[in-house]
């Protein structure tokens, strides 16, 4: 392909996933109306009845958008390697380590924007869920939202991308998996959470990384809730985190002359290159970003601006 050629398909890629997020937007929007309008009684968790209603369409959307238009990758005749519970619970420490540097990498924004006055309630909620007995947002955080993420950044995108390299492939998927949540407070460590993510589905399968996302969501909501009760809970999960990050830390030294297939490859630098110069991945940016900046000036449009 010349260069004009793919720059067109990340165009015609970054435009798809615009549209996803907007879909997501313009449904989710109208179905808090309804919802208030027509029950009442579920108005108080009218978000996340909204957002199970609007992500799958949205989905489906881009699958259908895209399905026959891929880059078709040469097969590497590698067949899946063998999942294990010790495999499981390796990928699970380094997410929760990945989860603990990112979370330093997150908190001078943090420090900035307190020092601003802004309200961080909205993004700090929208990254740790609600309460236990909330059964709408059970479902949405812990089922719906990692199953349907996972099937379009690792899933739709991942196939769509694939034939560019293992590196250029787990760039992109996390920078989109990032954007989406048009949260600052999730901005990295949801980018550096899709290249574990990525890493295991690209290792294992669609289904382990499913897997992965599931149980960390579930253990956060879980942990979130109880630590508030039991002090305890909390200081076994900071421990968990920081044991993760000590442990993905030593792996990665340990483990570095096999890493290189992460990092770029010459074609792959070409090809980055050409992804950041396809105007439409920059609107992208732009706007999600702006939808970022907006709910921390107006913490009050949450219902007006809710995403994966």
């Amino acid at each position: 392909m010349t260069d004009k050629e793919i720059k067109r398909y990340f165009n015609t890629s970054a435009l798809g996933f615009f549209a996803y997020a907007i879909m997501i937007q313009i449904l989710a929007i109208v179905a808090v109306i309804l919802i208030q309008w027509l029950f009442p009684d579920f108005a108080s968790s009218a978000m996340y009845y909204s957002m199970m209603i609007s992500v799958i369409p949205s989905m489906l959307f881009l699958y259908f958008l895209f399905r026959n238009s891929n880059i078709v990758s040469l097969p590497n005749n590698i067949p899946e390697a063998s999942f294990s519970l010790p495999v499981f619970f390796h990928y699970f420490v380094i997410f929760c380590g990945v989860q603990w540097i990112s979370a330093i990498f997150t908190m001078p924004f943090i420090f900035l924007f307190e020092n601003l006055g802004l309200d961080l309630s909205y993004s700090e909620m929208a990254a740790q869920g609600g309460e236990l007995n909330d059964v709408p947002m059970l479902i949405y955080t812990i089922l719906v939202a990692p199953v349907v993420e996972e099937l379009v950044f690792r899933g739709i995108f991942y196939k769509r991308f694939k034939a560019f390299g293992p590196f250029f492939t787990a760039l992109t998927c996390s920078l989109f998996f990032a954007l989406i949540h048009s949260n600052f407070l999730q901005f990295i460590p949801a980018f550096m959470m899709g290249f574990v993510l990525f890493s295991i589905r690209n290792k294992y399968g669609l289904r382990f990384s499913i897997l992965l996302h599931v149980t960390n969501n579930a253990l956060a909501i879980l942990v979130n809730n109880l630590g508030a009760r039991l002090p305890w809970i909390s200081y076994v999960y900071g421990f968990l985190l920081l044991g993760g990050a000590v442990y993905t830390i030593v792996h990665l030294v340990k483990n570095r002359a096999g890493l290189s297939v992460f990092f770029p490859k010459e074609e792959e630098k070409r090809t980055i290159r050409l992804f950041f110069r396809s105007p439409l991945v920059w609107l992208d940016i732009l706007i999600l970003v702006l939808l970022a900046i907006m709910i921390l000036f107006n913490p009050g449009t949450e219902a007006l601006a809710t995403t994966v």
